[in-house]
């Protein structure tokens, strides 16, 4: 009976020791896993640089700036129409002519007024500003006095609508190819221009089109 207790306290204790080794070894395996994904660097989630919202950007796309035409007569360099930027002042329509004249009074005009679409600017000569200060007249008087007395402009220099060759037609101040082949449509339809304002007939030529190019055509 006794040898037979002892091999089964023995058996016992070899059962015992397995599984406590067993067991050891186990939560020795789960620590250090544990601690190996605590040891682990986190990844830095990086924020998307933030854009502008689509509705900026479609408007600056969008965007033009917008444009006048000025007509400068008178004492500079280069008289006739031109395109400025919108809000242009009175001294960018005269270097846009080339400058003053030598004969012309600069002092007369104030060169830093602002410009409107369809405005006209005449340079005099200083000795035409002396006979308006010998009358005693100020330039916006006299610049009011010479529009209401000048005489209307003659046919002679102006683009006949009705005889006019497609290269012709270009020479109109706004008037490029596209715009002068549908005038040569339209007259050849129509049978030739009865009268100017006959021209806003043709597609794209109205309102201030139509005012900016009126001085410069004619029918007869």
């Amino acid at each position: 009976m006794c040898r037979t207790n002892k091999k089964r306290i023995v058996w016992f204790f070899l059962v015992f020791s397995l599984c406590l080794c067993s067991c050891k070894k186990q939560g020795t395996e789960i620590i250090l896993d544990d601690v190996g994904q605590e040891n682990q660097p986190k990844e830095e989630v990086q924020e998307e640089p933030k854009g502008e919202p689509e509705e900026e950007a479609e408007k600056e796309i969008l965007a033009e700036p917008a444009c006048i035409w000025v007509d400068v007569s008178g004492a500079v360099a280069r008289p006739g129409v031109y395109e400025l930027p919108e809000n242009a002042r009175v001294f960018e329509a005269i270097e846009a002519a080339g400058g003053f004249l030598e004969q012309a009074d600069e002092q007369w005009l104030n060169q830093a007024a602002t410009l409107t679409d369809g405005e006209k600017i005449l340079v005099y000569t200083k000795e035409e500003t002396e006979a308006f200060k010998a009358q005693g007249m100020t330039s916006e008087e006299a610049s009011a006095r010479q529009e209401s007395a000048a005489p209307k402009e003659e046919t002679k220099g102006k683009v006949n609508l009705n005889t006019a060759t497609l290269e012709g037609l270009q020479e109109i101040p706004g008037i490029g190819e596209v715009r002068a082949q549908a005038i040569l449509e339209y007259r050849q339809q129509a049978g030739g221009f009865k009268s100017v304002e006959e021209i806003q007939e043709v597609s794209g030529i109205k309102g201030k089109t139509y005012e900016k190019i009126a001085d410069y055509i004619c029918v007869d």
